[in-house]
């Protein structure tokens, strides 16, 4: 990478004079000082290096009895080569006190290996100020490689300065502001001391030759570990200023001791770095983007009306004016709705704009359409193509016609996720990423109709159960909407289904009564459904987290009893048993003996990615082809693990969790059907040769998550056409025609358009008010909302329909809380906005009233720098408690 270093000051010529630890292995000292866990064989000192080989799933090397003297300007540097590429992780810690010696994963940092044999820099930044003084060292790497280390060191870039309260740094006439450690990927300012709390803008002003994720660290005197902020700078070669919104994180506080940039990764990147400042207010000129451009719906035809949208947002600090948009259409595209000119409204940072069109095609196939704005110092282009599938003449039908199954040469399963009760539940999928609008449209999936077009398009392409994640915390029950509506659904029959209970619940969840209780839930109302599925003759249950059930339970004995338990009562009730399947804890050999004996005999995962994290250049951008490549290894590593425990491989549909989790996001990028197609064809081939019973593809429909193969926008009905190609059996020319609502005239099931509500008092129903997670059912009564919380993390969630902001600087919450409540207990209330998820950023909080009274809350909700633009959403966490009943009298916003 070529970061213009010449601007920038190497850190080989600060740490001169340097007496932190290191170890360079150049004698049997050093190797003494590093010492390995079992996983770690053929361990020497030759030649100045320290070389090893790793045998299984957790190597490790401990550095004890250390006393280094903590600060925020430290890191460490390793030099290694290892013959595989991964991940390694390095533990800290300044106590030696709790189940693992002091070390936590809250007290590491992560970084990946390059592999090839070849010399590479790790550099760290811990930040591990707040331990006072380090203890111990532990360096975690990856299974089955071979490495060498050259040495590890504690050095420390601030050279013995001074902090400063500089703002302002500026790379240009040779200045060197800042300091660039070693591996040219982290660059950091001298030490600082500032009050963060006026400062709540940075402003980078940066070019770069490629698209990639720059990261914004810094670390605070009171927060532990490397903070980051990250933001996707654009690959055109042209000098961008690039803002990002501090205000509202918790870990940017005072005292800000450090700032640095995590550069964009890539071999032939070339970054130039203008300035970087910290503000009260975003600057630069107007940065008009088009977020997403194209079909609003999927499955569009020639000669029938389709829509086409556009959103803009304006990423630079300066408002945008006077801009126009101009579409630009092909011959025979006809334009029925809207205007090719368009005055776009005033933009200010953040705001974003909607342009939707009604075009109609003469001809079926491809069309390239394109967008350019202008009054811009140089005008923003897009561009699309949009496919028009030949128009159908079909009668239109009262109901989804009766499915026609599509039998397969090995059994298809699928997780679903019935995560889609409300509208609000929709909103970061509509603000976010509209290209993932399913073909059903923002469904309500309580409606049996909706399910009855689910199960038709599944069985006809080839897929023949449902793993339903299914939600159970000491005998609440949440998102069941889903199983209610199979229940009511035609074509029920049709579609196995299966229980993935997703017990991913708080600690002291499980216990040996709630156990039979979910067991006689399972044999009462599931295991009886005529197309329940079973495995090895008998009903299958998928469980989401063993090691949580046993941690409860206090031991693999007690949940080896429990399991029996649950087998007499199928037994008793006139099933075979029950075979379970653990959907995680088997990477190892006596992970998976701890499974068999507790009485699992089948193992699986809700994602498989093979060795896409080691293959990627980037931390958080992964590539579905290396998902591709590597997964058919990864299942035949599993299934050797495995062994007698029955390993049902798991074929990946993708992960972009921005609609969720914003700019942090873990994304695999480059996901096609050809590329899905060549993953499945992997998947049946291994299935075959393995003599495996059903193979399992990754979650249908995780819209937010991104990992989703449902019919939608982006591409109609073809990943569900790529499974029926592979596995599906006969002729392909009698395979039913995949038809979309719209082809019969049906849909869309769309919910309802909400009108705008500002104020909720509960007289009636819960309103536009729903769980989120972790509480009982709402319940309405005496004017109050009422319900009781299953764990620490309760939430409920109302769609907001975009109100203004502006329009309002307070949230009133009238509520009592009954129960055990800590003494450190709060309220939070979060939002989302058009075209940003909900975080920690976008929150506020208070501090509960224990007295078990009705109290009214207030949220000042402008002092929040985020409170802008249109809101999307509210979440309410009434609470951080389990086992409490809660009562709200009302919610509203004020002016």
């Amino acid at each position: 990478m070529n970061i213009l270093v010449a601007l920038l000051v190497l850190v080989s010529s600060l740490s001169a004079g340097c007496t932190l630890p290191e170890w360079n292995f150049e004698s049997e000292k050093d190797l003494k000082a590093w010492i390995p866990n079992e996983q770690v064989d053929q361990l020497q000192v030759a030649d100045g290096t320290l070389s090893f080989r790793t045998t299984s799933w957790d190597p490790f090397l401990m550095c004890e009895g250390q006393s280094i003297t903590a600060s925020p300007w430290q890191y460490i540097h390793i030099r290694l080569k290892a013959d595989h590429p991964g991940m390694g992780d390095l533990f800290w810690t300044g106590t030696t006190d709790g189940p693992y010696g002091g070390l936590s994963e809250e007290k590491k940092s992560r970084f990946r290996v390059q592999g090839g044999n070849e010399w590479e820099d790790i550099v760290v930044a811990p930040f591990w100020q707040t331990e006072g003084t380090i203890h111990k060292l532990r360096l975690d790497l990856y299974e089955g490689s071979h490495f060498e280390i050259d040495f590890i060191k504690i050095c420390d870039w601030s050279s013995g300065a001074t902090p400063s309260s500089e703002t302002t740094w500026t790379f240009s006439h040779g200045k060197a502001p800042w300091t660039v450690l070693p591996g040219e990927q982290l660059l950091f300012s001298p030490p600082l001391e500032l009050d963060a709390a006026q400062l709540t803008w940075a402003v980078i002003r940066l070019r770069s030759s490629r698209t990639g994720i720059l990261g914004l660290l810094w670390g605070c005197g009171g927060e532990r570990g490397l903070q980051s902020q990250d933001i996707e700078v654009k690959g055109d070669g042209r000098m961008r200023t690039y803002n990002l919104l501090l205000a509202g994180i918790p870990s940017w506080r005072k005292p800000v001791n450090a700032l640095g940039l995590r550069l964009p990764e890539g071999k032939d990147n070339s970054i130039e770095i203008e300035s970087v400042t910290l503000s009260s207010e975003p600057a630069g000129p107007p940065d008009l983007e088009v977020r997403s451009f194209g079909f609003e719906n999927g499955v569009n035809r020639q000669n029938r009306e389709a829509s086409l949208m556009a959103r803009i947002s304006n990423l630079g600090g300066g408002s945008a004016h006077g801009c126009r948009l101009e579409l630009q259409i092909p011959p025979g595209i006809t334009l029925k709705k809207g205007s090719q000119v368009t005055e776009l409204q005033s933009l200010r940072y953040g705001d974003i704009a909607v342009a939707t069109w009604t075009v109609v095609s003469e001809q079926a196939g491809d069309r390239d359409v394109s967008l350019k704005i202008t009054g811009l110092e140089e005008p923003v282009l897009a561009q699309t193509t949009l496919r028009f599938y030949p128009e159908r003449t079909v009668t239109p039908l009262p109901y989804p016609p009766p499915p026609q199954p599509v039998s397969g040469e090995v059994d298809v399963c699928m997780y679903y996720f019935p995560g889609w009760d409300s509208p609000a539940k929709w909103d970061c999928i509509r603000t976010v990423a509209p290209i993932r609008k399913p073909l059903l449209g923002y469904y309500d999936e309580g409606k049996p109709e909706c399910v009855d077009w689910q199960i038709k398009w599944a069985v006809e392409n080839g897929i023949q159960c449902f793993l339903v994640d299914w939600y159970w915390c000491r005998g609440q029950q949440i998102l069941n909407h889903w199983f209610d509506a199979y229940r009511e659904a035609r074509y029920r029959d049709f579609l196995k289904v299966a229980i993935m209970w997703a017990n991913h619940n708080p600690p002291g969840s499980h216990d040996r009564e709630d156990w039979r209780k979910v067991t006689r839930e399972w044999i009462e109302k599931y295991f009886p459904l005529k197309s329940y599925c079973q495995v090895d003759g008998k009903p299958a249950v998928f469980i989401w987290a063993p090691d949580l059930i046993r941690n409860d339970f206090g031991g693999s004995a007690e949940v080896t009893a429990a399991l029996q338990e649950s087998q007499q009562m199928a037994r008793d009730a006139g099933y075979k048993g029950i075979t379970f399947i653990a959907m995680g804890n088997h990477e190892s050999e006596n992970q998976v003996q701890t499974l068999l004996d507790e009485g699992y005999t089948g193992a699986t995962n809700y994602h498989e990615w093979g060795t896409a994290a080691e293959a990627a250049m980037n931390m958080k951008r992964y590539r579905f082809e290396d998902v591709v490549a590597s997964e058919p290894g990864t299942w035949a590593r599993r299934d050797r693990m495995c062994g007698s425990l029955t390993y049902y491989p798991v074929v990946d549909t993708g992960w972009d969790s921005r609609p969720w989790h914003g700019d942090k996001s873990l994304v695999i990028e480059g996901r096609t059907p050809e590329l899905f197609e060549k993953l499945l064809t992997a998947a049946r081939d291994y299935a075959i040769s393995a003599k495996k019973p059903f193979i399992v593809l990754g979650p249908a429909n995780e819209w937010g998550e991104g990992s989703y193969i449902e019919p939608a926008t982006e591409y109609g009905f073809e990943m569900y056409e790529k499974i029926r190609a592979v596995f599906g059996k006969g002729d392909p020319s009698g395979w039913p025609e995949n038809l979309s609502p719209a082809d019969l005239g049906l849909g869309p099931y769309d919910f309802p358009p909400q009108p705008l509500v500002s104020s909720w008092d509960f007289d009636r129903e819960p309103g536009d008010w729903r769980t989120m997670m972790n509480t009982g059912p709402l319940k309405t009564a005496d004017g109050a909302l009422h319900f009781r919380t299953s764990s620490k993390d309760p939430a409920l969630m109302a769609g907001l329909n975009g109100i203004k902001a502006e329009d309002y600087s307070k949230l009133s919450l009238r509520m009592k809380i009954t129960g055990q409540i800590k003494d450190y207990s709060h309220c939070q209330v979060f939002w989302s906005t058009e075209g940003s998820s909900i975080s920690e950023a976008t929150s506020l909080s208070l501090p509960l009233q224990r007295d078990g009274e009705m109290h009214e809350y207030v949220f000042d909700l402008s002092s929040n720098p985020r409170w802008r633009g249109r809101i999307a959403a509210l979440r309410l966490d009434p609470c951080d408690e389990a086992d409490v009943e809660v009562v709200i009298d009302s919610i509203a916003l004020r002016k």
